[in-house]
């Protein structure tokens, strides 16, 4: 029995540890392709592009980031603000709606407002018809097709991030630190700018990292508004000019943006606990006066109409009026292949969170918290990036599988790690692992430690400990994070344009290809079955939990 136990966790210690490596493994791959592959190939894609068209895209990718928080922060600020501070009747239903926007994706609300307001959309036309215009040197009006009008259908989808995290940062505070400057004569603006707005400096920047990492890596949207950033730079590479030492080298200068991003958000983690000064109880809840009444639901619901109601209905009536393009055999295919992989992901991302999350519960030394954060570094990985870094390593186990055939005399396998649905299996489990790692670990974290000692005074080993104690604790977290995790493959498009094998669709890329053809029309029923999806977990989330 002495043997067993330490073999036991030496055993499951060293598979969290290969686990752990294979997962950082593509990573690693990247950095070797991009540094030593292009001198062996002889390949000068990438002097190429630096010479002439890649700083470029670096500004483009920096001004779709500035503008984008610009835009998200108006959107996000002042509602989040307003569902903290002020109880009125409806709060409820309107702080969760502020949410629903999150279900778009951007590229279909940026094809939809591009339908309305391009040249030759209904709106421009039917101003042309009413004043008299004949050319567009007749009148001004706003470039839906550019930089600003890009950023912000990323701002549309994604100010929920900022709005969440500021709202519970508003919701915490405490009226202590209020009633003192209302001592000192501060208006009701100074005070939120001086007093509020600095004591969720921390969440707001946190908001803001996250929107810039995800805007950062968006690929449908400006591929789609023909803004050449990184990502569409990383595209074009592979796809276009078929140079991978090339798609890496960009890969690698898009990484090390991210992770200057998650360095800076980690040091405002760190600097959070010098800014929340949440007292015995929240903040204390106000009535609105008439007139703040209406500028609350007025702004509220206009940015709910923008982001989410306005997207919606153009969906249904393109449901409506092609019918019959919509709903047939080939959308059950794309369907089934796409819940069946997400659910795939899914179940192995729950199970290796669980792994990673009681390994380091039952030994929580260091190496442990390694292994567990660096199975979570793939949530920081743009999906083009990781694309790219999955097809580096999985390339060559072909090439080498292949090579072994054809030298016994066999017949060839051909790609199958990367040139089927495997690869954009193992892109899955990469990138959400870390998602899966954040509930588990939360569930694990309102787990006293005695009830740990106390098992083991009864003589319990880990699994049973683990399977009679843990586990049942823990089931609705680990529910909630197979359901997020299979929400988010759903969603997932740069990874899946890439990695996907041929004649193999997901929802998200059966849709792209639809809008990318301003044909967005025959690919409506499938853009509706990814927001339903996307709506699972706000509309659970809202019966079961209540903001305060």
């Amino acid at each position: 029995m002495r043997l067993s136990k330490p073999f036991s966790y030496n055993l499951l210690s060293l598979t969290s540890g290969l686990l752990a490596l294979l997962i950082f493994a593509p990573v690693l791959a990247l950095i070797y392709e991009s540094l030593f592959a292009s001198a062996s190939l002889n390949d000068d894609t990438f002097s190429n592009l630096a010479q002439s068209v890649l700083w470029d895209y670096l500004a483009n990718s920096l001004q779709v980031v500035a503008a984008t928080l610009v835009f998200a922060c108006l959107f996000a600020i002042a509602p989040a603000w307003w569902c903290a501070r002020y109880e009125f009747k409806g709060r409820n239903i309107l702080q969760w709606a502020m949410v629903f926007p999150l279900a778009i994706p951007a590229y279909i609300s940026g094809y939809i407002y591009t339908e309305a307001l391009d040249y030759a959309g209904p709106i421009q036309t039917s101003l042309r018809e009413f004043f008299g215009w004949q050319s567009p040197r007749d009148y001004w009006f706003f470039d839906i097709r550019s930089i600003t009008g890009a950023s912000l259908m990323l701002a549309l989808a994604l100010y929920p991030y900022i709005y969440l995290l500021m709202r519970n940062a508003f919701a915490n505070q405490s009226d202590h630190l209020e009633h003192a400057a209302r001592l000192l004569g501060a208006s009701q603006r100074r005070l939120f700018f001086r007093v509020h707005l600095p004591l969720a400096r921390p969440a707001l920047a946190i908001g803001c990292t996250l929107v810039a990492m995800e805007s950062l890596a968006d690929f449908g949207t400006v591929h789609l508004f023909a803004i050449s950033t990184l990502t569409t730079a990383i595209y074009d590479s592979w796809l276009v000019y078929g140079s991978l030492s090339t798609a890496a080298k960009i890969s690698c200068l898009l990484l090390l943006f991210v992770v200057s991003l998650v360095w800076l958000e980690s040091r405002q983690r760190k600097a959070q606990k010098h800014y929340d000064l949440k007292g015995s109880h929240g903040l204390s809840k106000k009535i609105p006066s008439r007139t703040q009444l209406l500028l609350i639901w007025g702004v509220c619901l206009s940015i709910i109409t923008l982001g989410f109601i306005i997207p919606l209905l153009t969906l249904v009536g393109y449901n409506l009026d092609y019918f019959s393009e919509n709903w047939h055999s080939t959308l059950w295919q794309h369907s089934q292949h796409t819940f069946m992989l997400a659910f795939g992901a899914a179940l192995i991302c729950t199970v290796l969170a669980l792994l990673f999350n009681s390994n380091h519960r039952f030994v929580p030394n260091r190496l442990n918290l390694a292994q567990k954060s660096i199975s979570s570094i793939g949530y920081a990985i743009p999906g083009t990036v990781l694309a790219i870094a999955l097809l580096i390593p999985l390339g060559r186990m072909d090439l080498t599988i292949n090579g072994w055939l054809e030298y016994w005399q066999f017949d060839a396998v051909g790609l199958i790690f990367s040139g089927t649905s495997f690869a954009l299996l193992v892109a899955f489990v990469i990138r959400f692992t870390a998602i899966a790692n954040g509930s588990v670990h939360a569930a694990y974290q309102q787990i006293p430690p005695n009830l740990d000692l106390a098992a083991r005074s009864l003589n319990s080993n880990r699994w049973r400990l683990f399977k009679n104690v843990h586990l049942p604790l823990i089931t609705p977290a680990t529910i909630s994070a197979l359901l997020l995790v299979f929400i988010e493959c759903v969603k997932e498009l740069p990874a899946a344009i890439l990695l996907r094998p041929f004649d193999f669709e997901t929802l998200s890329t059966y849709v792209y290809q639809f809008a990318s053809d301003e044909q967005l029309e025959h690919g409506a029923a499938a853009a509706l079955l990814i927001i339903v999806v996307s709506l699972l977990p706000i509309l659970v989330l809202s019966r079961t939990q209540r903001m305060s």
